[in-house]
């Protein structure tokens, strides 16, 4: 196939559009051995620019006698449209015709064309009527073909046109008659258009819808005039020929580019149909796409409900390729051309509706989890938490943790002699200030009981060295309590009291519907209370359980001996730090040891006399005092019991 293009060069060195119709037929005959010739010029009326019309037109404006000397004389001048139908006579050239608005008579059909079967459901590009070319050229051309295209964006070119109630070969159809040796085209159903030799599978718009291929080979026409073309490249071959020229205004919008001429739309067209490319649409497609769409969308909602997240993706990606894939498959075996959007719009929807649903579930889980812990965790654990929920398993598990308790010494007398307002005002300004110091040091506010805060450090979120945390805190909230009652003292606001305790414990969320509480049950609990409760007995501000003293480093702490705690079967090693702020000399901690063995063996002399010792460098230290008073009472024993004695 060659197309010879009427292209800028051709304009510049020929002369400008319309040429003399002399010179499309000397181009015929360069052309002289194509197996078909096909052009969508439209050779409509005279030749206005023939010898004998230029010289009609100048006879009107004469007198008389030279007008008709002029006459006589135009009747032997050249008639360049008579040299165009003796080249259209002369070789197999389809000339164009275009559809028009106006009702008037089909053209003439060349070759003829036949109608099998009923035209139900076929829909051809159609018009009331045609221009057609000058009556004396259809009579010469060997064939006359629709070259009108499709409104808007071309990607399709008519093979059929109907024209009133006649039906007309296109352009490409007449071209392909033509090199086919002039056979006339028949109309099936199917529908399919058969020639000698040849059956076109169409859809019901007996259009070739554009698939281009690799780009056509194309020479201009200037070159071909000037015999620049060598014969080879024109003997058996079919030959378009049209303008490409941007000055001729055939550009039109394709599928595949912006501004292609029309000629070449044509060409491609004729391409396809000389390989058997036509890609179709039978009107069974639609239905089967709804059909396969459902069944994808089912398998969607499948992927979706049964995938996480990571996986879901890549089952998104592969049906991204797989389905244009499989559409380009099908196209390659069927020339059928399914569309890809719907499928793959019922796949990846109800896929991408349970992500969606999975990210608005997981973002409001998230959102809950948060609201849940903000009030109670530091900043920066919430912030954890909401990059990471996994990390919290409110459900319920084990978890080795440390609590602290805190009360405020003689808060029930503080609310009888207060007013609302002013409890509260006290009351949220010491919580305020507590709870800074729980979250600097990591700790989870559980409750705020009244006056008491019950602290965790390890829960909801690992935290190594959370011991050490705990005693930090606990001892920081009590001189915290301390400095707060000394502002406060016109109020008479109590010392804070500390409990710590550590131990395993079960955490997560009790209660159900409206009510959740993210909470811990163990014994370490119960024990952090008694703790708190016990430092009124040995007179301290923060009492701490052994297992929580093991963890200090340093020697900041002391065992003040063993506590029968309320609710426990067996004592437990309760300790306390030594006075803040004051170096304790190495004599008064050992003597401090020496007491509690001396308790150990019940021999209430030596225990005196070391407590006494103590009691020497420390006047004011609570827990000697409180050893020198049991021991003045009879007590002997390092077990203290919590119910008394």
């Amino acid at each position: 196939m060659l197309v010879v293009a009427i292209d800028r060069e051709s304009l510049a060195t020929l002369g400008p559009w319309p040429w003399p119709r002399d010179r499309i037929a000397a181009l015929l005959d360069r052309l002289h051995g194509a197996a078909a010739i096909a052009t969508d010029i439209l050779f409509e009326g005279p030749d206005r620019a023939a010898p004998a019309t230029l010289a009609l037109r100048l006879a009107e404006s004469l007198p008389p006698p030279e007008a008709d000397a002029l006459r006589r004389r135009a009747a032997t001048l050249p008639d360049h449209d008579a040299t165009l139908a003796t080249a259209l006579a002369a070789a197999p050239v389809a000339i164009g015709f275009l559809l028009a608005p106006e009702a008037t008579p089909p053209p003439a059909a060349p070759g003829g064309f036949a109608l099998l079967g009923s035209p139900a459901g076929l829909a051809p590009l159609a018009a009331p009527g045609a221009a057609t070319a000058w009556p004396a050229l259809v009579a010469a051309a060997p064939g006359h073909g629709a070259a009108s295209l499709e409104g808007g964006t071309v990607r399709s070119v008519p093979l059929v046109v109907r024209v009133g109630e006649e039906w007309r070969p296109g352009l490409v159809l007449e071209a392909l008659r033509l090199a086919l040796g002039g056979s006339t085209p028949l109309l099936a159903e199917g529908p399919e258009l058969r020639l000698r030799g040849v059956v076109l599978p169409l859809d019901p718009g007996l259009s070739i819808r554009l698939h281009p291929g690799p780009a056509l080979p194309s020479v201009s026409a200037a070159a071909l005039l000037e015999g620049r073309i060598p014969a080879g490249a024109i003997h058996g071959h079919v030959v378009l020929l049209g303008g490409t020229a941007p000055e001729l205004g055939a550009l039109r919008d394709s599928g595949f580019a912006p501004l292609v001429p029309g000629i070449r739309l044509q060409a491609e067209a004729l391409a396809q149909a000389m390989t058997l490319w036509l890609p179709r649409r039978p009107a069974w497609l639609p239905g089967a796409e709804i059909a396969a769409a459902a069944a994808l969308g089912l398998l969607g909602a499948a992927a979706g409900a049964a995938l996480p997240p990571l996986a879901l993706a890549g089952f998104a990606l592969a049906a991204l390729f797989a389905v244009p894939i499989g559409v380009l498959a099908l196209l390659s075996g069927t020339m059928l051309l399914a569309d890809p959007l719907l499928p793959l719009a019922a796949l990846l929807a109800p896929a991408a509706a349970a992500a969606l649903a999975a990210f608005i579930a997981t973002r409001a889980s998230r959102a809950r989890l948060v609201a849940r812990f903000a009030q109670s965790l530091p900043p920066a654990l919430v912030t954890r938490i909401a990059r990471e929920p996994g990390l919290v398993r409110i459900g319920g598990e084990a978890r080795r943790i440390s609590f602290v308790f805190t009360d405020i010494a003689g808060f029930t007398g503080l609310v009888e002699r207060s007013g609302p307002a002013a409890l509260i005002a006290l009351l949220d300004a010491y919580i305020a200030g507590a709870a800074e110091i729980i979250a600097r040091h990591g700790g989870t506010l559980d409750k705020v009981v009244g006056d008491a805060l019950h602290v965790m450090f390890g829960a909801p979120l690992d935290q190594p060295g959370h011991e050490r945390a705990a005693v930090a805190c606990g001892m920081e909230l009590a001189a915290w309590g301390q400095d707060f009652a000394r502002r406060h003292a016109e109020a008479g606001f109590g010392i804070t009291r500390v409990g710590i305790a550590t131990g395993i414990a079960i955490v997560g969320d009790v209660g159900g519907g409206r009510v959740l509480d993210y909470t811990a049950h163990g014994d370490a609990v119960n024990l952090a209370a008694r703790l708190e409760q016990a430092n009124k007995i040995f007179g301290t501000t923060v009492l701490l359980d052994g297992e929580t003293a093991a963890a200090q480093s340093g020697d900041g702490f002391r065992c003040l001996g063993r506590l029968a705690a309320r609710g426990r079967a067996a004592a437990v090693d309760v300790y306390a730090p030594w006075p803040p702020g004051i170096e304790v000399p190495a004599e008064a901690r050992a003597a401090w040891d020496a007491g509690l063995a001396a308790l150990l063996a019940e021999d209430a002399d030596a225990a005196r006399a070391a407590f006494s010792l103590v009691a020497g460098t420390l006047p004011e230290d609570a827990p000697t005092l409180f050893q020198l008073d049991r021991l003045n009472r009879g007590f002997s024993s390092i077990s203290v019991d919590q119910r008394g004695g």
